[in-house]
């Protein structure tokens, strides 16, 4: 591994673990085991390197994704993986990273967020026609209209201004909120998966 991406995946680590705001360059040269002059001769600054962070998570949540997705028997399977695999400490994380950046680095947050919300759509987007394509989503849905619902549903899921994890566990909110809208868009064929997936016998 060269020292830009040890770089980057030490930093990331730490401002989901710090906030962006609180880690500092200097912390950054110490936790590397290198001198500010040299991580500046890497990096421009600090914005930079956020940027290049946050292109790493973009990265690793498109794989993330496209690993569960090729390893389930179909989408429901897939979804219930994914979900059943982050835990709720990795959320609030997340969460308090984005919301530090949005205070603080606002231009970097608001570019970030587009490609997130792009990859998002995608996602959801392949999600409903493989489902189509295996019988367990209705054919007669609008794709488009119910791809947004579904990320709206998603990012007001992830505001710890309306949902604490304190109050609400990731489980909880994927059941009766994310799994129950999805029952809605399925087969009968569907609806039976994701019920024998909520109660298993």
């Amino acid at each position: 591994m060269d020292l830009k991406t040890k770089i980057i995946e030490r930093s990331l680590q730490l401002f989901l673990e710090r906030g962006c705001k609180a880690v500092t360059m200097d912390q950054i040269g110490h936790e590397n085991g290198i001198s500010k002059r040299t991580l500046y001769e890497v990096f421009t600054d600090k914005s930079q390197l956020l940027e290049e962070c946050l292109q790493l998570m973009y990265l690793q949540m498109r794989d993330y994704a496209t690993n569960f997705n090729n390893k389930s028997e179909n989408v429901i399977d897939g979804l219930f993986k994914l979900h059943d695999n982050q835990s709720d400490v990795l959320l609030d994380l997340k969460r308090n990273f984005f919301s530090d950046l949005k205070r603080y680095y606002y231009g970097i947050y608001k570019k970030s967020i587009e490609y997130f919300i792009e990859f998002h759509k995608k996602m959801t987007h392949d999600f409903i026609i493989r489902g189509q394509k295996e019988g367990l989503i209705r054919d007669n849905i609008d794709t488009e209209l119910v791809s947004k619902v579904i990320i709206e549903i998603s990012s007001v899921l992830e505001n710890s201004e309306v949902f604490s994890l304190k109050a609400y566990s990731r489980k909880e909110l994927f059941r009766e909120v994310i799994i129950f809208y999805v029952r809605g868009i399925c087969t009968v064929k569907g609806i039976e998966l994701i019920d024998n997936k909520c109660n298993p016998l």
